[in-house]
């Protein structure tokens, strides 16, 4: 039945004073190291000082020496047609302190399923270099990206290159940015942050039959504290906010003010060539595809945990093995830690050459109090992702799961297999991928078997994968689906996505992309057609900061989706703007 939003919870609180306190500190701190870092340049109101006179100035004479005039030797002089002295040898300078230019390195993150090559050549990479006439010869290397979602987090950005003396891009922004102080410039400072609002029309949300139309508002600004590349606080603040909801809001969508991010870190040694670094506090897990371990950008609260994590890296391996349990959103009080789940896993990554990625995992998760029983899960996984020439494209994944559900034993399943095509002579950059998904389901969901074969999605970036609807999760499920896409230029995407879901098992639910069970036949009469889905996305880069896009998806629903609940099919229509700094 459609859940009715509960009129006895209190309003939403407003956006938290302290994070705005810290917004503000972060833009007056900005301004005056702006003006810090440009001594000779005039304060607001003030004319720039006119250049000295040839000779005006203090004589730097010694005091009772006799004036040089011109075409006098100078005292110590070589007599006129003596052989000109040899100039003194200066001193190479020892560089003391870090060299900010190198550290941190940032982590080298596999691409997301549907990845495409971007462009690369001379051109417009924003809407604001179009305007312009800016023709840019490459890429800018702000790390931000193009695009409008990037579940990349706030502490693995890559702002080296504002520390290379030969660096020739610059940005407002760039005096939050790797911020040098203290003896020799050994403490680096860091701030940015991010102001997002999305509206979102829901025809038939969630299946329930109902409409839903409401906004999203989203806050977010984080500090970074480096001590010569080897000591590391960083926190980051979040407030997430809905308005004019018809339907009770999902825990992601509003999370109200909290700590996304608190974490300390420091590197304990050089095994192997590679540093090794502690972090312990909370943070965000991104791994390899994202399809298990993420914290999706396009939630409202991102995912994100509280543990240690001890990780190691050279320019080919990277190992992660990590402790932690999950955080739970809450939209009326300060996001808490479910004690009852443990969440624990080593992740390798092995690059053989650039753009060509292994991954190696093993995840186990332990949780009490479950809706039926307590249970742990171990996932043992490996993936595959690459192209040839930049033409054709690869991304192969598989999981077994093994365990216990209560009495029942856990071996469940799922493979990713995709293959795509870049037109390389033709305009627009275009891509085409085809891949087909599968997620194993339980065949006997009265456990009468002993069994339990329903894959568990653990923790994923959803709403990538299983269309933009977030009516499909990664849990009994076979989807063939495909996507094409198109830049007409470097700073617009447009993607088209089509989807044909149909139940591994069809006694087993439909669980959505939060694991929930949304639709069930359990005698398996409805069969196992749960319908097909298209979506539109188009993305714009407006300026380095500033992003939009804009997006249509429809759910027509098969025959299981029509014979288990409200028939309707299900749209979306969205709009989305981001500013970072």
């Amino acid at each position: 039945m459609p859940t009715s939003p509960r009129s006895d919870l209190p309003a939403p609180r407003s956006p938290s004073r302290l994070l705005g306190a810290v917004v503000l500190g972060c833009a007056l701190f900005a301004f005056t190291r702006a003006n810090a870092q440009q001594p000779g340049a005039p304060m607001p109101g003030e004319l720039p000082a006119l250049p000295e006179a040839p000779g005006a100035g203090p004589s730097t004479e010694p005091m009772g020496a006799a004036p040089t005039t011109p075409g006098a030797a100078a005292p110590g002089a070589a007599a006129p047609g003596a052989a000109p002295a040899a100039p003194a040898a200066k001193a190479p300078e020892e560089k003391k302190g870090v060299d900010w230019s190198k550290v941190p390195v940032a982590a080298k993150r596999p691409p997301t399923g549907w990845w495409s090559v971007p462009a690369s050549g001379p051109g417009y990479y924003s809407l604001r270099d179009c305007v312009e006439g800016n023709y840019r010869d490459a890429p800018p290397k702000f790390p931000y990206g193009q695009w409008s979602l990037n579940s990349t987090p706030y502490f693995d950005y890559d702002f080296r290159y504002l520390d290379d003396p030969k660096n020739t891009q610059h940005d407002w922004a760039d005096a939050y940015k790797r911020v040098h102080f203290g003896p020799e410039d050994n403490f680096l400072f860091s701030t940015g942050g991010e102001v997002r609002y999305r509206y979102m029309n829901e025809l038939s949300s969630r299946g329930t039959g109902r409409n839903n139309f409401y906004d999203l508002f989203r806050v977010r600004a984080y500090g970074d504290f480096w001590y010569k590349d080897e000591y590391r606080v960083f926190v980051e603040f979040a407030d997430t906010q809905i308005y004019g909801n018809r339907l009770a809001p999902i825990p992601s969508d509003a999370s109200g003010p909290d700590l996304q991010n608190a974490f300390v870190e420091a590197k304990v040694g050089n095994p192997f060539g590679g540093p090794l670094s502690v972090r312990v506090g909370r943070q965000e897990l991104l791994y390899g595809s994202q399809r298990l371990v993420s914290p999706p950008d396009w939630g409202q609260t991102r995912r994100t945990f509280q543990g240690v994590k001890a990780f190691w890296a050279t320019e080919q391996w990277s190992v992660d093995a990590f402790w932690v349990q999950p955080v739970t959103p809450n939209e009326f009080k300060f996001d808490s830690v479910d004690n009852n789940r443990n969440f624990y896993g080593l992740w390798t990554t092995y690059r053989p050459k650039a753009g060509t990625f292994f991954d190696l995992y093993y995840l186990g998760l332990s949780q009490a109090n479950t809706t039926t029983a307590n249970g742990d899960v171990q996932t043992f996984g490996s993936r595959y992702t690459g192209d040839v020439d930049k033409r054709f494209l690869y991304d192969f994944e598989g999981a077994v799961q093994f365990g216990e559900r209560g009495t029942r034993h856990v071996l469940s399943k799922m493979l990713v297999a995709g293959l795509g095509y870049r037109f390389v002579n033709m305009p627009w950059n275009p891509h085409f991928w085809l891949y087909y998904d599968y997620a194993s389901g339980d065949k006997d969901p009265t456990g009468r078997s002993g069994s339990y074969r329903t894959f568990n999605q653990l923790f994923p970036q959803g709403h990538n994968y299983f269309g933009y609807a977030d009516i499909v999760g990664r849990q009994n499920i076979h989807d063939l689906n495909l996507q094409f896409s198109i830049s007409p230029q470097p700073w617009a995407n447009i993607s088209f996505q089509y989807h044909s879901f149909n139940l591994d098992s069809v006694k087993d639910g439909l669980y959505n992309t939060r694991g929930q069970i949304i639709r069930q036949d359990a005698t398996g009469r409805s069969g196992n057609a749960v319908g097909e889905e298209m979506d539109i996305l188009a993305t714009f880069h407006l300026s380095p900061h500033q992003d939009c896009m804009f997006g249509y998806s429809k759910f027509f629903g098969g025959s299981f989706w029509r014979r288990t609940g409200n028939p309707n099919n299900v749209e979306l229509l969205y709009a989305q703007y981001s500013f970072k700094w």
